[in-house]
């Protein structure tokens, strides 16, 4: 998702590579030209807290299980490639506590903007789906901290997960990616136009939650009472697009008659973004950062000349839950709108349910949403695979889906399974879609 009209710089760097760049320049040589730091930089994979001299309050060192699991949730895993298309990527088919699942991207962006992950643990499974706008920051910043701030609050209610500790969540990391962005200002610039939607599900017992802030979509898979699989949408969403969600933003504004205006062929949040609820953004919650010059490279004047009485973008997610049913909730399609956009929930449900196998479920996902891309846009698929990233956005967006197969004892219970074997209860593991898939395979290191 790419709302800042598509500027996006490329910029973004392989994080698992030396310190040579695509372009081959040094980080060093890049900041002595006083050019800005990506958060990755922050944020690198083999550290997921802040170095100290950005975050001076570092309590997190003193719960191993957290520190560890953070670290778990930043490494790239053992994956096959999409394909012989280089901009995309999937995982087959991996357990979790609760079942297997799949995981497939596919990058448009010059600089992949969509992350995903999935935590695997004995007592719950966890599924992030985060799919930035405004450059890459925020996206890859929630892959490294909404986990371990999920951990954090539910340690606080004895381990447990419920709809207080995902909403306490969303705020926490919101805060946390504001604050960073204070303590590091110039350096981290770019990173104050970036912003992130963010979907999660926690499967804790028997209980599914799924909580959303912005347009991505948890679908899911049921069977009904005639036998046939149907699908059911589970979040919230909210892009300005919808005339429910421009009323809401309406009536908390009734000072602003351009909360949301028409622009550039969408309606848009201050004539700049189309969703409503977002982690980052902070030029639209904060006045602090409108006038930031990479905001205003971004996303124009038009950041500038916004005037906040109050925030016009919230980090507030949608939350529902549900009983989880053996024999009758199958399975969730967890994606970001760039496959919403060409495929239905029926059409997604209808493939992923008439499958012969589950390994490399999601990557058909993909695959059907950039064929349907390349049929609206009138070019051939092998066409469409040769476009270069960047070229490619004005085709499709990044796309991530992660399907989670939900295997159910009949009382309820939860049989965790691997082609007939129980998970090891004594582990817990991390599986994220690659921090850029251009990199995965073209790193110069």
């Amino acid at each position: 998702m790419s709302d800042c009209e598509n500027k996006t710089p490329n910029v973004g760097e392989n994080a698992f590579s030396s310190s040579v760049e695509q372009d081959g320049q040094s980080r060093a040589s890049r900041r002595l030209a006083g050019e800005e730091e990506d958060i990755a930089n922050i944020y690198p994979p083999s550290l997921p807290r802040l170095r100290s001299d950005h975050l001076p309050i570092d309590e997190h060192k003193s719960d191993p299980f957290l520190w560890m699991m953070a670290r778990w949730c930043v490494g790239w895993p053992a994956a096959a490639r999409g394909g012989r298309d280089e901009l995309t990527w999937q995982a087959e088919l991996t357990a979790h506590a609760a079942g297997e699942f799949s995981m497939a991207a596919a990058q448009a962006n010059a600089v992949m903007e969509d992350q995903a992950q999935v935590m695997a643990s004995p007592g719950a499974t966890l599924v992030g789906v985060y799919d930035g706008h405004g450059g890459p920051d925020a996206s890859r910043f929630l892959r490294s901290r909404l986990f371990p701030l999920l951990h954090e609050f539910a340690a606080e209610r004895g381990g447990a997960v419920d709809a207080d500790v995902i909403r306490k969540t969303f705020l926490a990391a919101d805060e946390e990616y504001l604050q960073l962005l204070r303590w590091s200002l110039p350096n981290m610039s770019r990173a104050a136009a970036s912003g992130s939607c963010c979907l999660l599900g926690a499967i804790s017992g028997d209980t599914l939650y799924v909580a959303n802030a912005g347009d991505s979509r948890a679908v899911l898979g049921r069977r009904a009472a005639a036998g046939q699989t149907v699908a059911e949408r589970l979040s919230t969403e909210h892009n300005v697009a919808s005339e429910e969600v421009r009323r809401e933003l309406a009536a908390l504004h009734p000072d602003d008659g351009e909360v949301v205006v028409h622009a550039r062929g969408a309606w848009r949040v201050k004539g700049i973004i189309q969703v409503a609820r977002a982690i980052g953004d902070v030029y639209l919650k904060t006045p602090e950062f409108k006038r930031d010059p990479a905001v205003q490279r971004l996303c124009s004047s038009r950041a500038a000349a916004v005037e906040l009485a109050r925030p016009v973008v919230t980090a507030e997610p949608s939350i529902h839950a549900r009983k989880l049913k053996a024999g009758v909730d199958l399975f969730v399609v967890f994606a970001s709108d760039g496959l919403w956009e060409h495929l239905s929930d029926e059409a997604a449900v209808q493939l992923v349910s008439k499958s012969s196998t589950r390994r490399g479920v999601a990557a058909r996902l993909v695959q059907a949403a950039l064929g349907e891309a390349a049929r609206k846009r009138e070019v051939r698929r092998g066409d469409l695979q040769r476009i270069e990233r960047g070229v490619r956005r004005h085709f499709h967006d990044d796309i991530t889906a992660v399907v989670v197969f939900l295997d159910l004892d009949d009382d309820g219970g939860r049989r965790a399974r691997r082609r007939g074997r129980v998970v090891d209860s004594s582990s817990s593991s991390c599986s994220n879609t690659p921090l850029d898939v251009y990199s995965l395979y073209n790193s110069t290191a």
